[in-house]
């Protein structure tokens, strides 16, 4: 089992719900943009494509995501999550940070540098809708959100390289 490495939780917001978990190379214009390539779709609510997730929230509430690195696979999904989905993903540069979908507005350009470029990744997609203050991984003040876990760690295969 891993340990939680590092992390950041930011709000993502788009004018019509729909934003993206992306690696800086989308940001930057240097790939391809995830609207450009085939999409792997896991429900209504989260989208897989080669450097970037997408998201869709309900328009009246605002989502925050954490990202988490792990050393290894983390711990088991609590119950508590509405959602859970785990997947491949590949990432060029490796820094992922939040987006608008449409809008393309960065979330203040923070980025989670997961250490290791062209990789591919396990990742670990959570959803559910908040709707009190316990929750310890998010800010107290959020009352009713939805909240996004995205936990990324290095495939077995890979990890000695």
């Amino acid at each position: 089992m891993g340990e939680l490495a590092s992390y950041l939780v930011e709000e993502a917001y788009d004018e019509d719900g729909t934003w993206m978990v992306v690696d800086e190379t989308v940001a930057t214009g240097k790939e391809t943009a995830p609207w450009e390539q085939e999409w792997q779709g896991q429900g209504d609510w989260v989208e897989v494509g080669p450097n970037a997730l997408a998201c869709q929230t309900h328009r009246d509430v605002r989502p925050y995501v954490r990202l988490e690195l792990w050393s290894g696979e983390p711990p088991l999904t609590e119950p508590a999550w509405d959602h859970s989905w785990t997947t491949e993903i590949f990432l060029r540069s490796g820094k992922i940070q939040l987006m608008g979908f449409y809008s393309g507005t960065e979330s203040e350009s923070r980025l989670l540098d997961l250490g290791h470029r062209d990789s591919t990744w396990l990742v670990r997609a959570q959803h559910k809708t908040l709707e009190n203050d316990r929750e310890t991984d998010f800010p107290r003040y959020i009352y009713r959100a939805e909240i996004y876990k995205f936990q990324f760690w290095r495939p077995i295969r890979f990890a000695g390289s």
